[in-house]
């Protein structure tokens, strides 16, 4: 399936929930996840085609492969994901598939659903709280048509798309990471 996303960060947390509380949205009890990014290096960053892998862990028990092959760019991709048994033994392959470090993160996620629109409220050590919304779309979908829709839902939250981000939390945390080790 190809997941379509939008982004943007929260200047006022309590102002969106009580938007939420106000239109009955029921947010999910807090998650934490620890992300694992992998990619081949020399890769760019959002690149079409490209492909990467992440380890996410929530909670400490539970760890999920995604492996997510950018399909305009952005946070539109084509992505397939699995449970897996032994976390550091698929560490293993995809590093011996080639693949190396490219971000390491914790955030914790709280979700909702409307309609067929996935809502999540991340608040991402070193980084600060976003939403984000993201729908499940066949290959051939219109992404753009998606993103749109996706705009209205938020819109109806008080999220103004002047706060939207175009990158990944991995992106954004490696981004903030080369910026600390040049100072």
């Amino acid at each position: 399936m190809r997941e379509i996303e939008i982004k943007a960060r929260v200047a006022n947390k309590d102002q969106l929930l009580k938007a939420f509380t106000d239109k009955n949205i029921q947010l999910t009890d807090p998650i934490e996840q620890h992300d694992v990014v992998y990619y081949v290096e020399g890769t760019k960053d959002n690149a079409p085609d490209s492909v990467w892998l992440r380890l996410r862990t929530e909670n400490g028990t539970k760890t999920i492969l995604t492996l997510k092959k950018q399909h305009r760019g952005g946070l539109d991709s084509i992505e397939h994901e699995t449970v897996v048994a032994d976390a550091e033994e698929a560490r293993g392959i995809i590093l011996a598939l080639g693949f190396t470090l490219y971000s390491d993160l914790t955030k914790t996620r709280q979700k909702a659903k409307v309609g067929e629109i996935e809502i999540c409220l991340d608040e991402v050590q070193d980084l600060g709280c976003f939403v984000e919304a993201e729908k499940l779309a066949e290959l051939d979908a219109d992404g753009q048509k998606i993103e749109s829709e996706l705009w209205e839902v938020l819109n109806e939250f008080g999220v103004d798309k002047k706060d939207e981000v175009l990158e990944g939390y991995d992106v954004l945390h490696r981004s903030q990471s080369r910026l600390i080790n040049l100072r």
